[in-house]
């Protein structure tokens, strides 16, 4: 299968469902990762066109991890609006991959930008075949999945399926560590939330909080699209 993992900010898939990304790979299935943005806000002493250039960099190094093709949209960070040329970006970016599954964020977060991704790609889904919405790639004859990874710290958020990431836990943190640049911005913003800890601490956390709601060590939870506005059992999957 075709994998695409995309998400607003650099390290927002990383952090999310790199777990789930080497799985993938190392079954031998294509995984691309992607971002909306190119957070050229990420850094308070960089310019931003020097933060975005690093940060881009950073995902392609995280991606290379597993052997998968980052791509960037290069909107700007926390001044991306959806138009008609979004949703063209948006939809030429799934023709590209050919997506046979996206891994997305969540509906509700709390950050305008992880919204909004969301909300593009649940909307240009079913656009994906129609030839008369013309983009640079052609269309193929296929809606993907949709899958919604979970906000920061889990809020809100009750996954209705789990993956086993126990072996690939490692790799996660390689393609987490790759982000160098957002340790200390996010110790500098988040002071208050984050403590002693650094920025990529707490995905240890939740990753062994959800590997013990389905029994293993590590998992990562989501939510299938079509399930994201009611409550299902839960589901372990393969």
């Amino acid at each position: 299968m075709n994998i695409l993992a995309i998400g607003a900010h650099p390290d927002d898939v990383e952090t999310s469902c790199g777990g789930t990304l080497a799985k993938y790979a190392a079954q031998g299935h294509k995984v691309f990762t992607a971002t909306a943005t190119n957070g050229n806000v990420g850094s308070a002493t960089l310019s931003m066109d020097e933060i975005a250039r690093i940060r881009k960099e950073e995902a392609r190094k995280a991606a290379a991890v597993i052997g998968a093709e980052y791509v960037c949209l290069d909107y700007d960070d926390e001044m991306f609006f959806e138009d008609r040329n979004a949703r063209l970006a948006f939809i030429d970016l799934v023709r590209y991959c050919k997506a046979d599954i996206i891994l997305t964020h969540n509906p509700e977060d709390y950050n305008p930008d992880h919204e909004l991704t969301s909300k593009i790609i649940n909307d240009i889904a079913v656009m994906i075949p129609v030839a008369k919405i013309q983009t640079r790639n052609k269309p193929y004859e296929k809606i993907p999945t949709i899958a919604y990874f979970e906000p920061v710290n889990g809020l809100g958020f009750v996954p209705t399926e789990y993956v086993d990431i126990t072996d690939y836990f490692e790799k996660k943190l390689e393609m987490c560590y790759a982000h160098q640049s957002q340790i200390s911005w996010m110790s500098d913003n988040y002071k208050d939330s984050l403590g002693d800890k650094n920025f990529f601490d707490q995905y240890t956390i939740i990753a062994k909080y959800r590997g013990l709601q389905c029994g293993v060590e590590y998992a990562e939870g989501f939510r299938m699209a079509n399930d994201a506005f009611r409550v299902v059992p839960y589901r372990v999957l393969p």
